[in-house]
């Protein structure tokens, strides 16, 4: 074989000894399966192209041109396989494909093989030897700062990026063995020069396009991905060399289109064309309030806020939007980021009806795993599951498994629902991080409850935004009550300064051109709304026994009752409290359970308490800030401690949500009773929102009044109780926290941002660890129940399932604790390495009463209450 061909004696993927097929697959057609897989997905997608475009602000017209440097990039990810210490990992493969070698020939150390990474040395060697690639000097470097960030991206397909300079990277060796390699790597850079870049009027010696750190990581996640399908067995193993490579490149390309693997992948989805919003509805409904403008915005790439009261219809009016960015090839899939699992899952619902309307078949997904896997993708996983001769490392089980995981599949379908946290790790150090990334700068991202997330989850999701306007993509943002310096912060995003005032509800739209404001006509304008309130100052901000028997005697006269509480402690020894007074059904409701027992919890309150609730029967709902945001419920009176007026607001749309003519006597109308603290100080009520002068704000306004009138409140409430401006009579103690309260959301919003500029993946992206990384520690903890035997409550052994299984199994069985509880689990088992690394695992003890106790009876666990502290030991 001539030197020039010396690229054939490379395996690229390899079986384990004993497994049946051809044992192992020519590096060559490995490299242009996974190029073929990018031609195929680039020429059949729209949005595909659009943001490619858009990211390398690449004219139109050079559009082959572009294509052609994708290709050949992406096409180069396994360099660095063209080395001996990765052949070596299957050294029959190697015997077969050239010669065998042993030790005696390459004198290297098993650590040397093993810890051997390909994707490393490819962007190593590159940087070594690209001059002889391209035959230049670059004395100054100019052409390699070009090269880099390309190479940097696909050889990163791993989930890394790596720095250019690697050690141990020059083999201690015999010579020959060294030239071998490097005349396999040149010669195969000339070969894919041929293939790409020559048919596009291109050559190695033309500079590639400018490629930004977002467009970057648009890249490395594209090739991600494309090598992932590339190295799954329907593509089948090749070990004859000598075949006319521009041929197999067109047959891979043919065998992907004809075989429709794109779509059977969940890849692609045709969506049906746009007919207007009206076909969201149910039948006998229009289009109302926002939704009558939706077709008034422009269909360009930009970012949308939807500022509307609840229950208005803002989630049809963003998904009708996002229809028309489908229909018009601006985007090809949507992500639907919701704030907690609770709202993600109520979503689901309408997503599914959403999914089948517009798209038939479609690849539906729940971002944080707990329902049931899409059927194609799960076979595509069990494929690539079996272990190759490269162990991990090999893309078809590190990626296959890695997608199998749904709240990262969420962001590669035709419709994914997930908290926002994953929307947040696609800007933090995790890894494939930047799978996250392409998968939203490919989509439309529709985040809701925007006005729900702190300083901490702002920075992260300015971020968020500015990377996906940096590759041409959108963004649809929905609140019912937002705060005009958060709506400015949002908008900035998207580098606006539109501070428009406008009257509510109001949609506004930025991008390239000037930004839009569009306010709804008259007769469509919210039907005003008066809620008659009450303010009831007492210690603890807890009820006190007047006011339980008041809860007990309305639930006994039919009303449906919630009680919104800021601790769980508070909603458990409430919930008991009122058990002991009445026989009424009485049910609590936060987020301190087990998974598996939270969302029977869900699904029990949207029963007894949603649209379509039994009425005439009066109940008791405890319950936390879960009940807040997006769940469909309906009730007669609400209480709830006081918080900031912005989310007081939104807990009011769960208050006579729904037209009803069967409403109890003396609840005909909504009421609301706040409940406060005695005096000045909030305690724990302002640990939990921060700014003890927007409690003191809200309740200084309520106390004034004994009626609110909506939509009128929603703008003036809101700026008059977030003014920077000093009020009258503001006490010095509430000042003087305020200035502490912002002077910590800055450094928060800064550390924030500081963790977005990383470059090297710090984090494992597991669910374990999520929450702390985008919510600043808010629930940073994460008890594992279990029992002495290391069964875990309900008697499942962990040591019998598989690594899959066993991650979604933890998912279900974990309980989530806020982060002051770290002193109380100190003597908790915690492994910092394996499968059970970051969960505490809390050793439990069956109980007579039909639960599970620990630590001495510190600590009790039951389906119907979660996780309680039983004593009030200090910490």
């Amino acid at each position: 074989m001539s030197a020039d061909r010396v690229y054939w004696k490379y395996w690229g993927k390899a079986r384990k000894e004993g497994e049946t097929g051809t044992p192992y697959h020519l590096l060559p057609y490995h490299c242009l399966d996974v190029a073929a897989v990018a031609c195929a997905w680039w020429d059949a997608d729209t949005a595909i192209r659009r943001t490619f475009t858009a990211s390398f602000s690449y004219p139109g017209s050079n559009q082959s041109q572009l294509r052609a440097w994708v290709m050949f990039f992406v096409a180069l990810h396994d360099l660095g396989k063209f080395d001996l210490r990765f052949q070596l990992k299957a050294p029959e493969a190697l015997a077969a494909a050239w010669r065998p070698l042993g030790t005696e020939d390459h004198g290297l150390a098993a650590r040397d093989i093993v810890g051997f990474d390909h994707g490393w040395a490819g962007l190593a060697w590159a940087n070594r030897e690209y001059r002889g690639w391209l035959n230049c000097e670059d004395a100054d470097r100019e052409t390699w700062r070009q090269w880099q960030p390309w190479l940097a991206a696909v050889t990163g397909h791993h989930g890394d990026f790596f720095v250019p300079e690697m050690p141990g990277l020059v083999l201690d060796t015999d010579e020959a063995l060294v030239e071998h390699d490097q005349n396999a790597r040149r010669t195969f850079v000339s070969l894919l020069a041929h293939l790409f870049l020559e048919p596009a009027g291109l050559s190695l010696q033309q500079l590639p396009p400018n490629c930004s750190p977002a467009t970057q990581a648009w890249l490395a996640g594209f090739c991600s991905v494309c090598d992932w399908i590339g190295s799954n067995e329907v593509f089948e193993y090749r070990s004859d060399p000598h075949a006319d490579l521009a041929e197999y490149l067109a047959a891979r390309i043919h065998k992907i289109q004809d075989e429709n693997l794109l779509h059977r992948f969940g890849l692609l989805g045709k969506s049906a064309d746009y007919r207007g919003l009206g076909a969201l509805l149910q039948m006998g409904e229009s289009p109302r309030g926002v939704q009558v403008e939706v077709d008034k915005l422009p269909t360009t790439p930009g970012l949308t806020l939807i500022e509307a009261p609840t229950g208005s219809g803002k989630t049809e009016a963003a998904l009708a939007y996002a229809w028309r960015l489908l229909d018009q090839g601006v985007v090809d899939s949507i992500v639907f980021a919701l704030p907690t699992q609770a709202t993600a899952n109520a979503m689901l619902a309408r997503a599914e009806a959403f999914a089948d309307r517009i798209f038939g078949t479609a690849n539906l997904v729940l971002a944080h795993g707990k329902r049931e896997f899409n059927k194609t993708f799960r076979r595509l996983a069990e494929s690539g599951r079996r272990t190759s001769a490269q162990g991990k490392t090999e893309a078809a089980v590190q990626c296959a498994a890695w997608l199998a995981s749904s709240r990262k599949r969420v962001f590669l379908g035709q419709l994914g629902v997930c908290t926002v946290d994953q929307v947040l790790l696609s800007v933090l150090p995790v890894r494939h991080k930047f799978v996250r990334g392409f998968g939203l700068n490919k989509s439309v991202l529709i985040v809701d409850e925007v006005h729900a997330y702190d300083a901490y989850m702002h920075g992260l999701l300015g971020e968020a935004l500015r990377r996906q306007k940096a590759t041409g993509g959108s963004a649809v943002l929905l609140s019912a009550t937002l705060p005009a310096g958060v709506r400015a912060k949002l908008l900035e995003a998207w580098d606006s300064d539109c501070a428009e005032a406008a009257p509510y509800p109001a949609l506004w739209h930025v991008a390239e051109d000037a930004p839009i404001c569009l306010t709804v006509p008259d007769d469509q304008r919210p039907a005003e709304r008066e809620v008659a309130f009450e303010c009831l100052k007492l210690p603890g901000a807890f009820p006190n026994e007047a006011l339980l028997d008041r809860i007990v005697a309305a639930a006994e006269a039919g009303a449906r009752v919630v009680i919104v509480m800021n601790l769980v402690d508070d909603a458990q020894r409430l919930a008991r409290q009122l058990r002991d007074k009445t026989e009424l059904e009485v049910d609590v409701f936060h987020a301190r359970y087990r998974f598996t027992d939270r969302q029977q919890k869900e699904q029990a309150v949207l029963r007894h308490y949603g649209r379509n609730a039994a009425c005439g029967k009066g109940r008791i709902l405890v319950a936390t800030q879960v009940v807040e945001q997006s769940l469909d419920l309906d009730f007669d009176w609400m209480l709830t401690q006081i918080c900031p007026v912005d989310l007081l607001f939104q807990r009011l749309g769960r208050l006579h949500r729904h037209q009803r003519d069967d409403r109890p006597a003396g609840f005909e109308s909504p009421r609301c009773t706040v409940i406060s603290v005695e005096g000045e100080d909030y305690g724990l009520h302002k640990l939990i929102y921060g700014n003890a002068r927007v409690l003191w704000r809200t309740e200084q306004l309520l106390s004034g009044t004994d009626r609110i009138v909506f939509p009128e409140a929603y703008r003036r409430w809101i700026r008059e109780v977030y003014s920077a401006n000093v009020w009258d009579d503001e006490p010095d103690l509430v000042y003087a926290d305020y200035l502490g309260w912002k002077d910590d959301q800055a450094r928060r919003e800064a550390e924030a941002k500081r963790l977005t500029t990383m470059t090297v993946s710090a984090f494992r992206d597991e669910d374990n660890i999520v929450t702390g990384l985008t919510r600043d520690g808010e629930t940073s903890l994460t008890v594992l129940p279990l029992q002495s035997d290391g069964r875990l409550l309900d008697g499942q052994a962990l040591n019998t399932l598989n690594e899959w299984d066993l991650a979604e199994t933890l998912n279900l069985n974990a309980v989530p604790v806020p982060a002051s509880w770290e002193k109380r689990l100190k003597d908790c088992r915690m492994e910092q390495d394996g499968d059970l690394a970051g969960y505490r695992q809390l050793e439990m003890t069956a109980d007579r009463q039909g639960g599970w106790t620990a630590m001495g009876g510190k600590f009790r666990y039951t389906e119907d209450f979660g996780l309680e502290r039983c004593t009030d030991e200090s910490a």
